[in-house]
């Protein structure tokens, strides 16, 4: 991992002590990572993602789109987003979702989110996701609970993952995407993280100051970022 005071504060958080399980770190077993190859079309391949590539597929038949947004544009259609459930993963919605206030700070030093629009245009779910030197981690991930069974989701993973495939540097990085971990998901949660083609890994993070600088995905509207900690809300 390697970054800027963002970069650090996730290296701090995923090195931690787990909460639960004092003798080890709180981001080390159970990883979701999917390794990013070298073209989208070999993501898609193969018979574990035909589920994926169905999903895609009734996603954009029903008129969604993926796009690259401006959070401050979006804020009504965001609230909307994490208020169209009173819970997920078996959790209450917390106040920082579902005030007003608070998801206007939340956002306030992203320029851009990786969203997924329908026909009329409008953001039915979005993702946050930073570079940290080697991967990039889904650390806000959420969309209306009235579309869920139309493949939203799976466009949206399949799309975050699509941008930076296809803008990675020779050296080929970055290597990974990370969706928090497998431990404490629900069996649908799980399910959902496997069909996009993550697996559970064990992972020794190690930071670097001699890295190139994070960017963003999706041009120049993603790139830089203010600081905040970096945590994974399932959605």
């Amino acid at each position: 991992m390697s970054g800027e005071e963002e970069a650090r504060a996730a290296f701090r958080s995923f090195t931690a002590r787990h909460p639960r399980f004092k003798v080890t770190g709180a981001k080390r077993w159970g990883v979701a990572l999917v390794p990013l190859p070298a073209t989208f079309d070999e993501y898609l391949a193969g018979p574990s993602k035909e589920y994926l590539r169905r999903q895609r597929r009734r996603a954009e038949k029903a008129g969604y789109r993926y796009a690259v947004v401006t959070p401050g544009d979006r804020l009504a259609e965001i609230l909307a987003i994490n208020r169209s459930a009173p819970s997920r993963q078996g959790r209450a919605m917390a106040t920082s979702y579902v005030d007003p206030t608070r998801v206007a700070e939340t956002f306030a030093a992203r320029p851009s989110l990786h969203g997924i629009l329908d026909a009329q245009g409008t953001l039915r779910a979005y993702a946050d996701v930073s570079r940290f030197g080697d991967v990039i981690v889904f650390s806000r991930i959420l969309g209306h609970a009235d579309d869920l069974e139309h493949g939203p989701m799976y466009l949206l993973v399949s799309e975050v993952i699509r941008s930076w495939v296809e803008r990675r540097g020779a050296n080929a990085s970055p290597a990974w995407a990370m969706y928090d971990t497998f431990w404490g998901a629900s069996s649908g949660l799980a399910y959902f993280k496997e069909r996009c083609g993550f697996r559970p890994y064990t992972v020794e993070w190690v930071w670097s100051d001699d890295a190139p600088p994070p960017a963003r995905a999706g041009g120049s509207p993603l790139d830089g970022g203010g600081a905040r900690t970096a945590g994974s809300t399932d959605g």
